[in-house]
Formats: structure tokens, sequence, C-alpha cells
């Protein structure tokens, strides 16, 4: 299932940064399903600290996952660079690989996360050649087919090389190994994206809402995004499946990506016609005054400041211009 289900709106007033925003909207919205009855069983998130010490603190019984495309993006940012040094270009070639390899060692770990670890640990040995390997007593050997010269169009690294040291310094990280445990599920939050991305259409950033205009755009945003979730890829009139062509400044090649049909919008006329209805209702009595909004959770400040605004006259007194000549 990819719709939103539940959402929750925090304003800047009710913490003290962006990332106390996340992690309260976070925590109100898990509660709130979990109060509903909800089965939660895993919940995947990106790499956040804050996230990920609520989940460790407060709800240990429910498994964490970690999207992998958050993590593959901070492991492809550190292989680019490293591979735009002098010494490290025999990298370059390898970079599409390892970002496959990547994404295979979560996908068929099974749930597994030693088996996802095993999986990534072992491009170590690939990449250089070693295809059959000895690891704690135990032998290994890679799952792709045997490959002849002809296949094997990349110059295998040397373990003495700089572009290897490179990339053992980063398949070897510490905090990576630890996180990858976290990701032998092969969860994703690619569905959240999209609904971010289509999200502006309704919330531009650039423009300020007030509470109630914000929740409601939010809400039209959701029927979007759940009217469009499953989109059929588009067809060319032979038939075949249409993709567009794009280069990867990261990976230097170019990709193809899938175009999907068209955005329906037929639950814009559902709602015309439900309000038209209730309009021509004569049991709606539209002079009754409208429901009381339910209290907050607690009391919120009128703008964004954490301290309540001193006196004007306290400020006046503090206020001095640059512009006024300095006085002894």
């Amino acid at each position: 299932m990819k719709e939103i289900v539940h959402f929750e709106l925090v304003e800047a007033s009710e913490a003290s940064s962006s990332v106390a925003m996340e992690a309260m909207g976070f925590k109100r919205g898990l509660n709130y399903l979990l109060h509903m009855g909800v089965d939660v069983g895993v919940i995947t998130t990106d790499r956040s600290p804050s996230i990920r010490k609520i989940m460790r603190e407060d709800y240990s019984d429910i498994h964490h996952e970690f999207d992998p495309w958050h993590v593959h993006k901070s492991v492809m940012k550190k292989l680019v660079a490293a591979s735009n040094k002098k010494d490290n270009q025999d990298l370059r070639p390898w970079l599409k690989s390892v970002s496959n390899h990547l994404y295979w060692s979560c996908s068929s770990a099974n749930g597994d996360p030693e088996k996802c670890l095993q999986r990534w640990r072992s491009l170590l040995h690939h990449i250089c050649g070693v295809h059959r390997w000895e690891e704690d007593g135990v032998e290994h050997v890679c799952h792709h087919p045997a490959m002849t010269e002809e296949q094997q169009r990349k110059n295998w690294l040397q373990v003495e090389s700089s572009a290897f040291k490179a990339l053992n310094s980063v398949v070897m990280d510490n905090n990576l190994l630890r996180d990858l445990k976290q990701m032998a599920h092969f969860k994703h939050t690619g569905s959240l994206e999209v609904y971010h991305s289509s999200m502006l259409k309704y919330t531009e950033k650039r423009l300020h809402f007030k509470y109630d205009t914000m929740r409601a755009r939010t809400q039209l945003a959701i029927l979007d995004h759940n009217a469009n979730v499953s989109r059929a890829q588009g067809t060319t009139k032979e038939g075949q499946p249409r993709y567009r062509y794009c280069y990867s400044k990261q990976s230097a090649q170019w990709v193809a990506k899938p175009i999907y049909v068209h955005t329906q919008q037929a639950f814009r006329d559902n709602l015309v016609e439900r309000v038209l209805k209730r309009r021509e209702d004569p049991a709606v009595i539209y002079t009754e005054p409208l429901p009381r909004r339910q209290p907050r959770r607690r009391r919120l400040l009128q703008n964004i400041a954490p301290v309540p605004r001193p006196p004007k006259a306290f400020l006046l007194s503090r206020h001095s211009s640059r512009f006024k000549p300095y006085l002894t």
C-alpha cells in the first residue's frame, strides 16, 4: 500500500527547530496509529539521529529500517569525490557497479542482516578479480555466473592501489556496516518522496499559509496523491513502454527512466459534486455557527520566538544605531 493514511501538522512555534518539529510530528503520527489499533511491525525512515533515538528508546518493539536510497546517496557521494582524485581514476568505471551491488546486497538478504553484510563486503573481493575466497573459515563465492574475458570490460583493481584503498575505506566504514543491518528487509520511502514532490503544488514553500489553510491544502495534496499512486507506465502508439533518457553526472553514464501516464484529477469533480449536493440539501441550515475548533495540545505562541517579547520600553532603551556617532 502506497497511500497516505494519516498526517500531522506541526507549527514552528511548537518546537525549537525544524529537527525537533520532525521528531514531534513523527511521534504524534505513530502514537495516533497505535491508538487506533494499527499493527505496526516495521517503520522505514532515513538515518535521522533524532528518529533513530525515538525508535530505540520509545518503540523498541517495532523494527526500524533505513531506506537504502538515502544510504546509497551518501555512499556514492563519497565514492564520486574519491574517484575524482588523480590517483583514483581506476575507480570511476566501477561506480555504477558499486551502486547496483549495494541495492542487490539489501534486496537479496531476505531480512537476514548478516547475509546483507556478507554480500556487501564481497564487493572488495570481486572488484579485484577474486570470485572465490575464505572468510572466518567459511568458503564464499560470487553469485554471478562465470565471466569470460569479453564480458569483463573493466579493469580489476589492485589491492595495493590507491583506488582500492579509497573504496575499502568507504565500504568498511563502521557506521555504514552498522546501518546495513537495518536495511536487510529492503524497505523504501520512495512513495513518500513522490508525495512530498506533489505536495508542492498545493503548499508552495515561498508562500505563507495560516494553520487552517495549510491543513486544508495538505488534505487536498493527499487526495491527489492517493488518487494517482498506482499510475501505469505510458506507452507509445506501437504499445511499447515510454522512457526518457538523461545523463547522470554522478555515474557519468546515460540512463533511461520510465515515463508514466498523466495524473488524473477526478477526485476534484467528486468534491465539487458533494459540495453542490450539500448546498441543495434543505436540511442543512447555513446560518448556524461553525463547529468550534478543537483546542490545541498546548497554548501556542503568536510567533516562532521561543521566549515572550519583553516590554516595548525595555527594547527601546536598549536600542542603538550603528549610524549614530559614538559617544564617550
